[in-house]
């Protein structure tokens, strides 16, 4: 008896198979790459969307302090030295020298004071005093409690790190000497305590 015959494959017929994986190969590619396209172009639109409602989250909390606080904000840029009875030498000095100490956050230390910044400064306490009085609007003491404030204002807003310390931590690192020094101070000038701020960025 004849074995039966095995139908013979042309070659045209094994290249249309070649060329029909290929193409299917070719739309699978196809299809990856677009996937992975849109997937990252719909994480990308989601993280923009984020960011955004996080700005406005930040803007909306500020509007709200400057209005508790009768829009007037603390302010502890240089003004026009009035008559001061120091020499206008001294006095270019000493300015360039606490402008310095304020760009390097010298206030952090809670250990800052009238005699020992006088002495950083290499002038004496009166001296200093007075040109704080006269430049500054203000004494010593709310000059350096207001400098820390605000960049306590700068700190919790931008840094959310904070958010996993105490507020005696956070206070401590800011220049003050406890929670309940800072937390009043915070709220006398923002009109609300600290803890509050920060639940109200996270919210």
């Amino acid at each position: 008896m004849d074995k039966p015959s095995i139908p013979s494959v042309n070659k045209s017929s094994l290249s249309f198979l070649d060329n029909d994986t290929f193409i299917l190969s070719k739309e699978s590619s196809y299809f990856s790459k677009s996937l992975f396209f849109t997937l990252v172009s719909e994480v990308t639109i989601l993280l923009i969307n984020y960011h955004q409602r996080r700005q406005k989250k930040y803007q909306t909390i500020l509007e709200s302090l400057n209005k508790k606080t009768g829009n007037n904000s603390i302010s502890i840029a240089n003004s026009q030295p009035r008559i001061i009875p120091v020499s206008k030498e001294i006095l270019e000095v000493v300015l360039l020298k606490l402008n310095a100490f304020e760009q390097q956050k010298g206030y952090l230390s809670t250990s800052i004071n009238l005699n020992s910044l006088s002495k950083i400064l290499d002038t004496n306490s009166s001296y200093l005093s007075k040109i704080i009085n006269h430049t500054k609007g203000k004494t010593f003491k709310n000059y350096l409690n207001d400098l820390r404030i605000e960049n306590a204002l700068e700190e919790l807003k931008n840094n959310p790190q904070n958010k996993k310390f105490t507020i005696e931590a956070i206070a401590f690192d800011l220049g003050f000497k406890s929670a309940e020094s800072f937390s009043k101070k915070f709220k006398s000038a923002y009109g609300m305590y600290p803890s509050k701020f920060m639940k109200n960025l996270a919210a």
